[in-house]
């Protein structure tokens, strides 16, 4: 499979505020994450570092490193800092080897501050990278607005967009992000990654009560096309109810059907990061 996002850090290089107190605020590197034997035979590596590294230096960073399994790089990028800027930065990180897109993170935005990043994801769409989104159940419909200001982008949800997990599909908050998702999955080259539930749920027990829904209707409105696996190591193997990747596998891969794996396993990460069969942004320019 290729494991369509992973977070590498080393507190020693670039700056991680966030990590400060928590289990894993050390170096976290590719040997760290073969240590669990998930045999991944690529990874796309999404951004981690905080506002106080530039997003140049962490990709730059990552591609420097030891890591033969690597095949895309997701870099940091303020898309909203205006058209001309943002092409600044996409003229940077195209430089760097493996970057095939950016991520702009959402979940802490006021969605109604959303549409400042319009005018950088259409210069992200017209040189050809990936957004990807990354934000909570509450956010899809703003997200939903926003994304119709660049119809050409080629968009990755993270992480299943979020959802309650604490309360579940059948409550009111997880049937209006079953909704959003459907209207999401109406539009064109966008993609969702089955990842990221065990860290936003507050126990085993809520995954065990939840997950399943989440990702059979994900994987209902997308279909294994437009639907990756992913593990959020080393986030979702720390935070929330936590558990190792290979058990999100397990489970993942009893909900898709047969026929379906290959594309959820790999193909569908190929298309969105690799459509050309390689993930240098600089080469769709």
């Amino acid at each position: 499979m290729i494991d369509a996002h992973v977070h590498l850090w080393d507190p020693r290089v670039l700056s991680y505020d966030w990590l400060e107190g928590t289990p894993i605020d050390r170096p976290m590197l590719p040997s760290d994450y073969a240590g669990e034997g998930l045999g991944a035979r690529g990874a796309v590596f999404v951004q981690a570092a905080d506002d106080a590294t530039d997003p140049v230096d962490e990709a730059r960073w990552v591609a420097s490193l030891d890591w033969p399994e690597l095949l895309a790089i997701v870099a940091g990028a303020d898309l909203a800092a205006g058209a001309d800027a943002v092409g600044a930065q996409l003229d940077a990180l195209a430089a760097v080897p493996r970057v095939s897109g950016v991520r702009h993170l959402l979940q802490a935005t006021d969605a109604a501050d959303f549409g400042a990043l319009a005018p950088g994801l259409q210069e992200l769409g017209a040189r050809g990278g990936t957004f990807d989104a990354c934000i909570r159940h509450h956010q899809l419909p703003a997200l939903i607005a926003l994304l119709r200001s660049a119809p050409e982008l080629v968009v990755v949800l993270d992480h299943v967009g979020k959802p309650p997990m604490d309360e579940g599909i059948d409550s009111d908050a997880g049937a209006a992000w079953a909704r959003s998702l459907a209207e999401l999955a109406e539009r064109p080259r966008t993609f969702v990654k089955l990842s990221g539930l065990t860290a936003e749920a507050p126990d085993a027990d809520a995954v065990d009560r939840h997950a399943n829904g989440y990702l059979a209707h994900a994987l209902d409105v997308f279909g294994p096309g437009r639907a990756m696996i992913a593990s959020d190591w080393p986030v979702s193997t720390t935070f929330g109810a936590g558990g190792a990747v290979s058990e999100w596998v397990e489970r993942v891969r009893a909900l898709v059907p047969a026929s379906g794996w290959d594309d959820v396993a790999e193909g569908t990460a190929r298309r969105a990061y690799l459509p050309n069969g390689e993930a240098a942004l600089a080469a769709r320019h």
